[in-house]
């Protein structure tokens, strides 16, 4: 039995929908949708989402709610959650979005231009990509619906979990870090040497994507980190770190240094991240780094303000490990000095890609071309 079907305690729930599947690759020049069943959009639609379901429902179902009326309403989202699955199985048509934030409306505009009258689109039917972020507002949806659970991460449990089972492989990260403070003992050899682990650490980082391994009983935070990126160069397609490193190091004519990450998963990639932007900061290549987070619970594993807020305070007050405190202190007073700064744009949680922005959000793009480097750790 699938987990579908043991999601839904019987296989008749779900409709078949191979009349309207074609069995092969993507066509050249084709985006990728859920109607070619050996394209990624197929596997997502079929496998990827339900799992991600059957997780976070479980999951809620367990959650120990004290309220009485979030009870009786994490009953109604558990139900509006297995309605949205079966629509997504059954490759219903994507309607508009039921709220009245900034963000639902945006998305209703989107609705709105790309189904026009003349035109309905459905899960299998779609690009893939804009099928998969219309879930995430589908399900936000269902929380924003509710009196008492307006505020509540779905995905809370699954990030926590992350954290603890990478808290190892950070205290490593940490020491490391840490040891390397003293800016009198690094020359430039050092330095670039440095900057090129501090690199690699921060990508590799992104291997433990959530809405990617959900169902990953494998993931190996025992590793070690500095090891790994050195097994890992394998895999690396482009290599620019000499031209970011050469571009950090041009005089900037006195004003201020700044550098924008534009994040993606919490936990374990964020760690890495903050690394990244501590070294940036501690050896003068940047005045300020931006985090750019999700203003809504995302792709499972995606920060959004509060996590970034949490994780620091994590670290500093409920780690047992003195070196995860001291970085969490050392982090937290960084926050607050305005050397690290969260920055939320609805753009992220549009199913735009980065060419869209200069007219879709002309002000963030404005905004990020005034920076001396953008990192973009994986977004849409």
């Amino acid at each position: 039995m699938t987990h579908t079907e043991q999601l839904f305690g019987t296989t008749n729930k779900t409709i078949s929908i191979s009349n309207q599947l074609l069995d092969q690759n993507t066509p050249i020049n084709e985006p990728l949708m859920g109607k070619y069943t050996k394209s990624f959009g197929y596997h997502t639609l079929l496998r990827r989402m339900p799992d991600i379901f059957s997780v976070v429902i479980n999951l809620l179902k367990t959650d120990p709610i004290e309220s009485p009326f979030a009870q009786t309403e994490r009953d109604q989202v558990v139900e509006k959650l297995k309605i949205l699955l079966t629509d997504i199985l059954t490759n219903e048509s994507l309607r508009k979005i039921d709220g009245t934030s900034k963000l639902s409306i945006m998305w209703n505009e989107i609705l709105d231009e790309k189904f026009n009258t003349n035109k309905t689109g459905t899960w299998f039917e779609t690009e893939w990509l804009f099928a998969e972020n219309y879930m995430y507002m589908r399900i936000q949806e269902a929380i924003e619906n509710t009196k008492n659970m307006q505020n509540y991460d779905l995905f809370k449990q699954l990030k926590d979990k992350a954290f603890g089972e990478s808290e190892n492989t950070m205290i490593a990260i940490a020491k490391f870090l840490l040891t390397r403070h003293n800016k009198d003992e690094v020359n430039t050899t050092k330095l670039k040497l440095y900057f090129e682990q501090m690199i690699k650490i921060s990508l590799w980082g992104n291997r433990f994507d959530l809405s990617l391994n959900i169902r990953n009983k494998s993931t190996n935070f025992s590793e070690d980190p500095l090891e790994a990126i050195v097994s890992l160069d394998k895999y690396i397609l482009a290599n620019d770190i000499d031209d970011i490193w050469n571009t950090l190091n041009v005089p900037h004519n006195n004003a201020p240094k700044r550098i924008d990450i534009i994040m993606d998963n919490s936990a374990y990639e964020l760690f890495t991240d903050l690394c990244l932007a501590d070294f940036f900061i501690t050896y003068g290549l940047a005045d300020v780094v931006v985090f750019h987070v999700k203003s809504i619970p995302w792709y499972v594993s995606d920060v959004t303000k509060l996590d970034y807020s949490n994780f620091l305070n994590r670290l500093e007050k409920e780690c047992t490990s003195k070196v995860l405190q001291t970085i969490g202190n050392r982090w937290n007073i960084l926050y607050k000095a305005g050397k690290f700064v969260v920055e939320c744009e609805e753009f992220w949680t549009l199913p735009y890609d980065y060419s869209k922005m200069v007219t879709k959000d002309i002000e963030l793009y404005k905004k990020l071309s005034k920076s001396q480097l953008l990192i973009f750790k994986g977004n849409v």
